[in-house]
């Protein structure tokens, strides 16, 4: 096999969430001795190899359900090839989840570090075609700041993901403020993966739990909007991975509308509704880009989404994927959509939101 090439190469398809996993032995061979019990590793049993994570709830994974592109860029580039998508935003898995902030915090940081290295040194096998997504510390705005800065010149940064907010939970606080002015300074977006996950993780309450990816996008949109970051930090832009896009302009129509009931009311009702200098539909029309996998009602009605802010995925590995055979889907879905809203949707948004193609 021969590594794929991208000099000078002209971007139709590009995926803002794709997915990685991390090598089988990242962890212990880069993990100091007096925590290397407590990492991710492999188990040789009679009936195969396992992936085990100690402490887990989720049973032991068998090496051979790993596909080699989602650990191995040069495999990854090649499972790009063969769906016809030219760049790829990368997202973990899970990446260092194992090692909560609030059970030890040393333990915490050193597990991001070791993935933030790995995922920047993948995306580097080819800048022109892979985005890293390093992961902020939840460990105070401080601890973030100091592993933006320790990544920033490093030239595959798409984005800043948060797992939950820097200073360590999902209640958005004031003392988060340097880390956003940092992200802001990077010039990419914060991005947030479905949502952002307390210590329990996620609860998907249903058997078909990808059919709630935008059940946590709303609520957190309009506590980011209200709690004035967006004024605060004008060209800071937070991007929602993987939450569909159909649904955003109802939410927008709703919370204006509910926004100005209670603006204009002389009633005062238990609910305080801050002043905002704009409506909450432009905020979110013009600071909250969303990808969507598979989203037909969306794009039929992308005028009202808003063109500017819909990115295409393909979710690879995962079972929303149609690799390797996108261009199908894509085809079917943007029949009747003109050329230019074609590619800005499927590649030019991407390339102004996560600088592909900057690397050439």
């Amino acid at each position: 096999m021969t590594q794929p090439t991208s000099p000078g190469r002209e971007f139709r398809l590009i995926s803002a969430d794709g997915h990685v996993s991390e090598p089988r032995d990242l962890y212990e061979s880069r993990t100091p001795k007096k925590w290397r019990d407590r990492v991710p590793h492999v188990e040789h049993r009679q009936d195969g190899d396992f992936w085990v994570i100690p402490g887990s709830s989720f049973p032991p994974r068998p090496i051979t359900e790993v596909t080699p592109g989602t650990y191995d860029a040069k495999a990854r580039l090649l499972d790009l090839d063969a769906d016809g998508i030219d760049a790829e935003v990368l997202f973990p898995n899970a990446g260092p989840d194992f090692a909560r902030a609030d059970q030890d915090p040393e333990f915490h940081l050193a597990m991001v570090q070791i993935y933030n290295d790995w995922i920047t040194e993948f995306a580097a096998v080819d800048p022109n075609r892979f985005g890293a997504c390093p992961i902020l510390p939840e460990l105070g705005a401080d601890v973030a700041v100091a592993e933006i800065e320790r990544l920033v010149d490093r030239p595959v940064i798409a984005a800043w993901l948060l797992k939950s907010y820097p200073h360590g939970d999902t209640i958005l606080n004031a003392s988060d403020d340097p880390a956003w002015a940092a992200i802001e300074q990077t010039g990419k977006p914060a991005t947030i993966h479905i949502g952002l996950r307390a210590n329990a993780g996620f609860n998907f309450a249903t058997p078909l739990p990808g059919t709630l990816h935008f059940q946590d996008a709303p609520g957190r949109m309009l506590e980011i909007i209200f709690s004035g970051v967006l004024d605060r930090f004008p060209t800071l832009n937070v991007f929602f991975a993987e939450v569909d896009c159909g649904w955003l302009p109802y939410f927008a129509q709703v919370s204006d509308d509910n926004y100005l009931r209670r603006t204009r009311s002389e009633v005062h009702d238990m609910w305080e509704t801050p002043k905002l200098s704009r409506l909450p539909s432009d905020y979110m029309r013009e600071r909250f880009p969303a990808s969507f996998i598979t989203d037909p009602f969306a794009v039929k009605n992308r005028h009202a989404v808003g063109v500017e802010r819909m990115l295409w995925s393909s979710d690879y590995p995962h079972l929303t994927t149609d690799w390797p055979y996108s261009w199908k889907t894509v085809h079917l879905t943007f029949a009747d959509v003109p050329d230019d809203e074609r590619y800005a949707i499927l590649a030019g948004n991407a390339q102004r939101l996560f600088g592909f193609g900057l690397n050439a």
